[in-house]
């Protein structure tokens, strides 16, 4: 690639981000309450002990700035150690930059959005693709987040007792979305709806 195409392909990218970067924050909130039954599904398989509730909550300053907040109720008794336990009906609550949840989002169409193709159908399938890809990468990111930030707290409560809580399998997820995982998982998917659409072009 010489480098006025390599100049090129970096400004088209640059604009790609731009464009869905501004799309995510004036549409992200209404993009985000459409999953929200998916989202409380996959919590609910995460933690049948609890049952979640989603919501949008603006900030006072700005409109513009908003988060997702979780709210839990404990069905059962939930055991942090051997002296301490979380009542039924207790109700708790976390929390996750809305715009934040779409970074993998915004990687994934950047590069679907700039990766060269030689006909519109092509590019058709990759936006198509990665769509869906990236509702996938929410799933698996942002029901972790919200959730591992309740356990974490559980868990400092946990350690101050006999036979602590065992820390969640989710727990350790979200703190590789939070040190670059979604990053990663967002240029995965756009590496595997390319390699969908060049499978797909040769069939």
């Amino acid at each position: 690639m010489s480098r006025p195409e390599l100049l090129s392909l970096t400004l088209k990218g640059l604009l790609a981000w731009l464009v869905l970067s501004c799309l995510v924050l004036f549409f992200g909130e209404g993009l985000i309450t459409n999953v929200f039954p998916l989202l409380k599904a996959v919590m609910i398989s995460m933690t049948p002990d609890l049952s979640p509730s989603l919501h949008v909550v603006k900030s006072v300053q700005s409109q513009m700035d908003a988060s997702i907040e979780l709210s839990v109720l404990a069905l059962r008794p939930i055991y942090l150690n051997a002296d301490h336990f979380i009542p039924p009906t207790t109700e708790l609550k976390s929390s996750a930059h809305l715009l934040h949840s779409f970074v993998p989002l915004v990687i994934e169409g950047s590069i679907l959005l700039v990766w060269p193709v030689q006909h519109w159908r092509q590019r058709v399938l990759l936006l198509g693709s990665g769509l869906l890809t990236a509702i996938l990468v929410v799933m698996a990111t942002l029901p972790a987040q919200l959730l591992g930030k309740l356990e974490i707290s559980f868990q400092d409560i946990a350690e101050l007792g006999m036979n602590p809580r065992q820390v969640p399998w989710f727990v350790d997820w979200m703190v590789f979305c939070e040190l670059g995982g979604r990053w990663l998982l967002g240029i995965t998917a756009a590496w595997l709806c390319i390699q969908l659409q060049r499978t797909f072009l040769r069939i």
